[in-house]
């Protein structure tokens, strides 16, 4: 089914006068017609309901419009979701694969989470209205398939926000130690509280905030390497590494769940989408992401291998503040630059969480449109591609339609404005709430969860390789038709996600 194309409504008189607005209804298509997209685009209220008696109660409806964020923005935002927990973790992936198959892996994990999230932007592409995660996975699968993947869905954020707590306050404790891990994570919480209010496109300069301790970690990594004339911590003296998967291949089954750990920012990336200026961006900044974000993951992954060969830790900063002769100063401001990291990550981390939680209970915002006018096209929970509501499924459109048109009016009781208003002011109050319970959750969690590295490997294998891989996979398979390549990422993902997360648990 198509949806139609034009935000115009064709006009008939009637025998009385009276002009009515008739929407083109959804017809059936072998192709779609080209969209152009409009760099403002056209949203209007419309302004001459003749036709609808004054006073009605009307309804409420959730309505896409154009967010906030820019390009800028939203790269940022992708970043500081791509670069976090992942990175200390590389150098004890590496030496668990060696030097061979390490590289490859960290290879194929970036390239096929890169292949995935186009997968998921592909599907997005196809309904404007598609604002988080599982709005994606229903649209493709069904809402039977969306109800089964939320719960993973939900279980893989909150390990990911708790993972990034247990880095904040191991951090902290390694330079402040007057206070332990566990007070540094109630302590962590006051901190990150207020970022849970600010929007998108303001979280953008906390991300931006993130990256430059990212990068200073980066650039002190490798200027201790040079500096140190002997090892541990020696680029000129390296540390005994090796060429093979050194522990046993029990071992080695936890480097796919340890790398993909890295790249885990599908869960966040529609939402990023659904509040750009300019949605039609969204797969150029991804691309731009994954490469700077690569190109991170690598030149920590081989500088920390080099440096502490097989003695390396699942925290890479850990051994950077423990090497012999390196400077007070620096340790300190590395081991701050892993603690500001995940601190800029927390507020990010629990908003598609909150916003899963906002759409199951109705929290999103709505506008009050009349009984009689069509549904706007752009609600929130859009309809399947096989219901008559007109969602549209295309192999080669990738521009968003922005055009469309807001039927609400004007004509409607006190008493129906005022319930919209008081509804509109409790939802306004609950959502901030919801995300601040959210984020002392975490931290409750986060005061009884174990290692950074079997947390690591166990949020890879067990969650990540499913919704990274496997669902959006199914999905876009579901919809444009499946290849053998399809089967075959799903196979490589099942088998090496059940592994690693069996040897998380037990090796």
């Amino acid at each position: 089914m198509a949806r139609a194309t034009s935000a115009e409504s064709p006009v008939t008189s009637t025998s009385s006068g009276n002009v009515h607005h008739v929407h083109a209804q959804p017809t059936e298509t072998s192709a779609l017609k080209a969209h152009v997209y409009t760099p403002t685009p056209t949203y209007s209220y419309m302004d001459d309901l003749e036709g609808l008696d004054d006073g009605e109660d009307g309804r409420e409806v959730e309505v896409w419009k154009p967010g906030d964020s820019g390009f800028y923005q939203t790269l940022l935002n992708v970043l500081g979701d791509l670069i976090g927990t992942g990175l200390l973790a590389t150098p004890i992936a590496i030496a668990h694969a060696g030097w061979v198959l390490g590289p490859l892996i960290l290879a194929f994990v970036g390239g096929i989470t890169l292949w995935t999230l186009k997968i998921l932007l592909r599907i997005i592409a196809q309904d404007r209205r598609l604002r988080n995660f599982t709005d994606v996975i229903g649209f493709a699968l069904g809402k039977r398939a969306e109800r089964f993947i939320t719960v993973l869905f939900v279980a893989e954020v909150a390990a990911w926000v708790i993972t990034l707590v247990v880095l904040f306050s191991d951090s902290l404790e390694a330079v402040l130690p007057m206070y332990s891990s566990r007070q540094w994570k109630v302590i962590g919480l006051v901190v990150i509280i207020p970022t849970m209010f600010l929007p998108l496109h303001y979280l953008a300069y906390s991300s931006f905030l993130g990256i430059l301790s990212t990068w200073a970690l980066v650039v002190i990594l490798i200027f201790t390497g040079l500096a140190n004339p002997t090892g541990p911590g020696s680029i000129r003296d390296p540390a005994p590494t090796d060429i093979w998967p050194p522990h046993g291949w029990l071992k080695f089954t936890t480097v796919f769940g340890l790398l993909i750990g890295g790249f885990g920012g599908h869960g966040l990336i529609p939402n990023l989408i659904y509040d750009m200026q300019n949605p039609h961006e969204a797969e150029r900044v991804c691309e731009i992401a994954y490469g700077i974000a690569m190109a991170v993951y690598v030149s920590v992954g081989f500088f920390g291998y080099v440096m502490y060969g097989r003695d390396v830790s699942d925290e890479v900063s850990r051994d950077l503040a423990n090497t012999p002769g390196f400077s007070p100063l620096l340790a300190k401001i590395a081991v701050w630059m892993v603690a500001i990291n995940p601190l800029t990550k927390i507020a990010l981390g629990v908003r598609p969480l909150a916003d899963v939680l906002f759409s199951y209970f109705g929290l999103h915002k709505t506008e009050l449109v009349s009984e009689e006018a069509p549904t706007p096209r752009y609600v929130t929970r859009p309809s399947t591609p096989t219901s008559s509501q007109g969602s549209i499924i295309s192999n080669s459109d990738p521009v968003f339609d922005l055009r469309g048109v807001d039927p609400a009016a004007s004509h409607f009781s006190v008493v129906a404005e005022a319930r919209h208003q008081r509804s509109e002011r409790w939802k306004d109050f609950v959502r901030p709430a919801i995300r601040v319970v959210l984020g002392v959750m975490s931290v409750l969690l986060a005061l009884v969860f174990p290692s950074f590295e079997a947390l690591m490997a166990l949020l890879g294998s067990g969650f990540a390789s499913i919704t990274l891989i496997i669902v959006p996979v199914w999905a876009g398979a579901t919809l444009f038709g499946w290849h053998w390549y399809d089967y075959t990422a799903m196979v490589i993902a099942a088998v090496a996600g059940s592994l690693g997360c069996y040897a998380a648990l037990f090796a």
